[in-house]
């Protein structure tokens, strides 16, 4: 927690939604007396619409790719441009978030960068991309503090980046290195996963501010000992977590955060594809790629009726179907939408009047089948496990839990109260400024994955491996070894150390030749409880700390240790000299997601336009 002495004066939470991006900051002594002061400011289009606490997650670069404009800028800017068919020579990216993670889905190496799409299909750095946004965001806080005299730099300020559970550490580590680039850096920034986020705020905020058939019941919901479940249904998607509230008020984390990307933008999915299926992807290509303003102006309205549908409406569902879509497929296939309609599968379930399409409520119904079934089969496995069977209800937060149906489903599915802040899309910006003061808040998580580091013991015939076999120092050695510090299914508290010797020897001719050679240390997380060689199927590297000679060359015998250290959301491996006592230090994600991909997940991503 922050005391008089800490530099830290203020902390300053950045979330990336799939559709919405924003930030949320308290100061020190605000956190001290009230830690839920959290301040959020608002975000509006000069076009007009109602004031958000999110700016959409949308950016505008030039044709050099500098950067331009954010948020509602970047969409009216775009639109400006559209108008006068100008798009080729900009650069737009929407809801830009989930193109990292579709970029794991499908096999690509994002460690050093990666290519998106923009909206007209041309090629920009993903990590560009972000590091801008992170810049923008970044430059407007610092901005609004200098307009009110503040007086407040950079050095002052704590970091904290969201992140959904089910990224992996490639992901993590890749918007690590864009806060970097966009000036934050070292002790004063973290990450923290979504659902964790979520989990805090919910711990402190008042009753009053919950939506819960009975308040007494969510009240004991937080009482010491109670274990709840929150599932954050963002965007892009939906993560799962489960904890136990404390006798000090802290969080004990009982399960491995799970999810999958099956967030809201999956309905919205469904909803292109009929549209694809309907027109021709030719047709859907070119009016998203022409028509920018129509194109986003038709999906912000189908979004509208998605979040108000309730699944139990006796009329046709309405959302916006743009003329110049209907006149581009006309021109393309000479037939009315009307025609195409009345002679396709969808005849008696769709039907367009001036500018609306209607849907019949059984097919909108159908574009939340998959994502809904596969939210609640997560919970269900979740409840299964030993340690959740006692769950006394559920939280719902982020942008898609705002959805009836989506409540309404959890509701019917569990025997357990289900709840939802009245600002449940601010609960993970507000629960990351928290977790960026008292990061001890969350005093332990359960391991998704065995850590350890790999290894040589002296090689024993018949219990080793032959080809792992290997001479050193006229010695035979195994090499490969996986030394397990934390166990898969773990427990572990912040702090929480694992060590193992690491003793070197120099005494052979053909040795001493690599005294002033560099090691590294490899570490590696596996699948399984107790892995025997870090080359087994399900054993992956995860990080490396390269050290270098004292003094340009090792002892004839170097002897030392290594160190895994729980810190939070990281863990730090560390290399110590037993001589000399230096410490060489490398921080990595303590929890690689433990979402596995889904079957047919690739081809669904690949699909996305």
């Amino acid at each position: 927690m922050a005391t008089v002495n800490d530099p830290v004066f203020v902390v300053v939470a950045i979330d990336f939604g799939s559709h919405g991006s924003g930030y949320a900051f308290s100061f020190r002594y605000e956190f001290a007396t009230n830690p839920i002061n959290i301040s959020t400011p608002y975000w509006s289009s000069e076009s007009g619409g109602d004031a958000t606490y999110k700016a959409p997650s949308s950016i505008l670069l030039n044709s050099k790719k500098k950067f331009v404009a954010f948020g509602h800028d970047a969409e009216d800017q775009y639109s400006t441009i559209c108008e006068k068919n100008e798009q080729n020579s900009w650069y737009y990216l929407k809801e830009f978030k989930m193109k990292l993670y579709e970029a794991v889905v499908l096999g690509q190496d994002i460690r050093d960068d990666f290519k998106m799409e923009e909206m007209n299909g041309k090629k920009v750095s993903a990590k560009r991309v972000f590091r801008l946004a992170i810049k923008f965001l970044k430059k407007h806080l610092l901005d609004q503090f200098k307009e009110r005299n503040l007086g407040v730099n950079n050095d002052l300020i704590k970091w904290v980046i969201t992140v959904p559970a089910i990224w992996n550490d490639a992901c993590k580590q890749f918007m690590r290195e864009a806060a970097e680039g966009a000036g934050i850096t070292g002790e004063k920034f973290c990450i923290v996963y979504e659902p964790e986020a979520a989990s805090i705020y919910m711990r402190l905020i008042p009753v009053e501010k919950f939506v819960g058939e009975n308040k007494t019941t969510i009240l004991r919901s937080f009482d010491p000992g109670r274990k709840v479940m929150v599932v954050d249904a963002g965007g892009g998607t939906v993560d799962i977590s489960a904890q136990e509230v404390l006798p000090d008020g802290h969080l004990k984390i009982i399960h491995k955060i799970c999810g999958g990307s099956w967030g809201g933008e999956w309905v919205n999915q469904e909803y292109r594809k009929l549209l694809k299926k309907l027109l021709g992807g030719d047709v859907f290509m070119e009016f998203k790629q022409t028509q920018g303003l129509d194109y986003n102006e038709m999906m912000r309205c189908f979004e509208t009726a998605k979040k108000s549908f309730k699944g139990n409406e006796n009329f046709d569902i309405s959302t916006r179907f743009p003329a110049n879509l209907a006149e581009l497929l006309e021109s393309k296939t000479g037939c009315s939408i009307s025609n195409i309609i009345e002679n396709s599968r969808f005849s008696g379930k769709l039907r367009v009047k001036r500018d609306k399409l209607f849907i019949g409520r059984e097919l909108f119904q159908s574009f939340y089948s998959e994502s809904i079934s596969m939210t609640i089969k997560e919970i269900k496995d979740i409840l299964k496990h030993d340690r959740c069977r006692d769950v006394s209800a559920v939280m719902l937060v982020g942008g898609f839990s705002e959805c009836p149906m989506l409540q309404k489903a959890i509701k019917d599915a569990l025997e357990l109260e289900v709840f939802i802040p009245v600002e449940g899309g601010l609960s993970v910006l507000k629960g990351a400024v928290i977790y960026g003061h008292d990061s001890s808040i969350v005093t332990s998580r359960v391991c998704n994955y065995t850590y350890g580091v790999s290894i040589s013991l002296p090689f024993k015939e018949g219990e080793h491996r032959r080809e792992k076999h290997y001479r050193w120092d006229n010695e035979d050695w195994c090499k490969h070894i996986f030394h397990v510090c934390f166990v898969e299914g773990q427990d572990v508290h912040v702090g929480d150390i694992g060590m193992i010797e690491i003793n070197n020897t120099f005494e052979s001719e053909d040795s001493k030749t690599k005294r002033t050679e560099p090691f590294a240390i490899e570490i590696y997380i596996s699948d399984d409880k107790k892995p025997m060689y870090v080359t087994d199927e399900g054993c992956n590297l995860h990080a490396k700390i390269h050290i270098d000679p004292p003094n340009g060359i090792w002892p004839v015998y170097a002897f030392g240790w290594v160190e895994l250290e729980i810190a939070g959301t990281e863990m730090i491996g560390t290399y110590v000299n037993a001589e000399t006592k230096d410490r060489i230090s490398t921080r990595f994600e303590f929890l690689p997601t433990g979402y596995k991909t889904l079957k047919g997940e690739r081809e669904r991503m690949r699909e996305m336009d």
